[in-house]
């Protein structure tokens, strides 16, 4: 599962009068993240950040970056290059080289930049687009962890783009680098990248997955950063889509979603039609409101004349497209019926507000939550802060599960630690217990637990040792069962457990899961699976948590929502979509419930905890 790398809270740069960064919060994971948005969006700013080129003026980030072994941790390929004007090429290579990389790894690198006949050339002698080469070449001469890029290739000539990328992309993927970049390029974020970050005037527009941007952008201008599309308000598609009048918000339909069909009485007329590069551009008529608009599509299998109507005929793709952004269908099922939404705010942390991640209710309705400045919080039922306390240490990373034992005390899931920690209710560390290994009784990342009526309790851990411990609640582990992988009853990140009725239920997050087990440790059945058809379809399944009514509760870290089913995995009920206003959830990360009924949800991404009364 992706690592955060850094966590920028209410971070600003620049001049009060003037913020070329202003209040910005996000988390920058490992893997390829690409950074977009229009021309002094604040894309530089950021990066210079990250790089720590610049610190911030305002607000706080942290920086979890991993010491390489015998790797420079951070490699940064600064938009006018950085290159050092006493140097030849070579030597650019020679000086950055790590003593681990055989003598060849600089000739292959000369030659995959197209560097080799300037070898010997300094920085003088180069064209923009050479230069833009050799910081590239140069970056991953030393191989770094982390590589992050402005702008890369920007002058290159655009036919060997391609060529240079696939290097690019070898590399990171052979070294286990991860990579950020900032691009104008849609193709190049496409290809590449699969989580984005968007700015615009020096704030996020959005910080998530790649694909869901792509595929349910929320507004039209964060549509037009990945290439072309076709945008219809909501008050639009019952005549331009009219097989998907249900539609209750805007649709996104990308050009290869798309064709133009002759069709006799379809109320669309084609004015006219041009061809740009791969795509057709046809300006078409809505014959009844006189309503006309450019459709950018594919091409047909026949070429239409003006006056041909014409019907938009979509394909299967968009109709998933259509159920994440409010359309009704028996996919997206009913909604739940939430009466009441209350909001309860994070306390600040310095000149930060941090995010929850995990919480948990107790039986007499204290609210429970941990947050990403490693502070354990506790509301009463009115959402008022009773206490807090902070993790024994937590600088090296933040703790991600939480439960109450039957005796009151409070047993966290110590992720970056490697072990569990129980505490009084008043925060006084009782015993710790587990650290870091594979074997029984060791953690890679334990990121979940819950406890049974006999007080057994079940750790989840990921980090390539994906599986579920069970031990007693003085620390002696009893079993364990599950592994690592895609297969029937495997885990890859089981990031949520609860126990009901002589059963542990696992949330299976990356593989779109949900698993049960015995709590003896036998593989039952799987009662959540998005691959098989008819099941239930889910994103991210972050945290599950049992409901008074015996049903369960899934929060989506991919779709902002929560998800209800009964113990078979039927579908009951969603509530939520991908957003930063009432009703909307960012990156949520976890959930609970309590004996009334109340849904409580950690909406990470917008720092806030959710009550959700049915």
């Amino acid at each position: 599962m992706a690592e955060t790398l850094w966590e920028l809270n209410n971070v600003s740069l620049g001049h009060p009068a003037a913020r070329r960064l202003d209040e910005v919060s996000l988390t920058v994971q490992d893997g390829v993240t690409a950074v977009i948005g229009p021309s002094g969006a604040g894309k530089t700013s950021l990066l210079n950040l990250l790089a720590q080129f610049e610190r911030p003026s305002s607000g706080e980030m942290v920086a979890h970056l991993p010491a390489g072994d015998r790797r420079p941790s951070l490699a940064w390929v600064p938009p006018d290059f950085g290159l050092w004007p006493h140097l030849t090429v070579r030597q650019h290579l020679d000086t950055v080289q790590t003593t681990s990389r055989q003598a060849s790894h600089i000739s292959d690198l000369l030659d995959a930049f197209g560097l080799r006949t300037l070898a010997d050339a300094h920085v003088g002698r180069l064209s923009q687009g050479e230069r833009s080469r050799l910081s590239v070449a140069r970056a991953l001469c030393c191989d770094p962890v982390v590589l992050v890029m402005d702008e890369p290739l920007v002058h290159v000539d655009p036919t060997s783009l391609d060529t240079y990328w696939r290097t690019i992309r070898d590399h990171c993927r052979q070294q286990d680098t991860t990579l950020v970049f900032s691009t104008h390029s849609p193709e190049s974020v496409l290809r590449e990248a699969s989580r984005v970050i968007c700015l615009d005037r020096g704030h996020v527009s959005y910080e998530g997955e790649l694909e869901t941007l792509y595929v349910n952008p929320p507004t039209q201008q964060l549509a037009r950063l990945l290439g072309p599309s076709n945008w219809f308000a909501a008050d639009e598609t019952a005549h331009w889509l009219p097989d998907h009048e249900g539609c209750t918000t805007a649709v996104c339909v990308r050009p290869d979603w798309v064709r133009l069909t002759p069709a006799n009485g379809a109320g669309l007329r084609l004015h006219s039609s041009r061809s740009v590069g791969t795509l057709v551009e046809s300006d078409v008529e809505h014959e009844a409101t006189n309503d006309r608009r450019t459709i950018v599509h594919r091409p047909g299998e026949a070429q239409l004349v003006a006056g041909t109507h014409v019907l938009l005929r979509l394909c299967a793709v968009l109709l998933m497209c259509l159920t994440w952004t409010g359309c009704q269908s028996s996919v997206a099922g009913p909604e739940l019926p939430v009466t009441n939404t209350r909001t309860i705010k994070m306390p600040s942390d310095g000149s930060s507000v941090p995010a929850p991640r995990s919480l948990t209710v107790s039986p007499d309705g204290e609210l429970y939550v941990l947050d990403n400045a490693g502070r354990v919080l506790v509301y009463d039922t009115e959402g008022t802060l009773n206490r807090e306390w902070r993790m024994p240490a937590y600088d090296v990373g933040k703790p991600e599960g939480v439960c109450v034992l039957s005796d009151g005390t409070i047993a966290v899931a110590d992720t970056h630690y490697h072990r569990v920690v129980v505490f009084t209710d008043e925060g006084e560390v009782l015993r710790m217990f587990g650290e870091h290994g594979e074997e029984p009784g060791q953690f890679i990342y334990p990121v979940a637990i819950t406890r049974d009526d006999s007080g057994h309790l079940y750790v989840a851990e990921y980090g390539g040792n994906d599986r579920i411990q069970k031990f007693t609640e003085d620390g002696a582990v009893v079993t364990t069962f599950g592994s690592f992988g895609t297969d029937e009853g495997q885990f890859q990140r089981p990031s949520g457990v609860v126990w009901l009725d002589g059963n542990i239920y696992v949330a299976d997050a990356i593989n779109n899961r949900v698993h049960v087990y015995s709590d003896a440790g036998e593989y039952q059945r799987t009662i959540v699976d998005s691959a098989r058809e008819g099941s239930v379809e889910v994103n991210y399944p972050y945290d599950i948590a049992l409901g008074p009514d015996q049903s369960l509760f899934l929060v989506e870290y991919g779709a902002g929502r929560v998800t209800q089913v009964d113990i078979h995995g039927n579908l009951l009920g969603r509530h939520g979509s991908v957003g930063r206003n009432a009703g909307n959830f960012y990156t949520p990360w976890g959930i609970a419930v309590d004996q009334e009924g109340r849904i409580f949800v950690a909406d990470t991404g917008n720092h806030r905890t959710v009550e959700l009364s049915l």
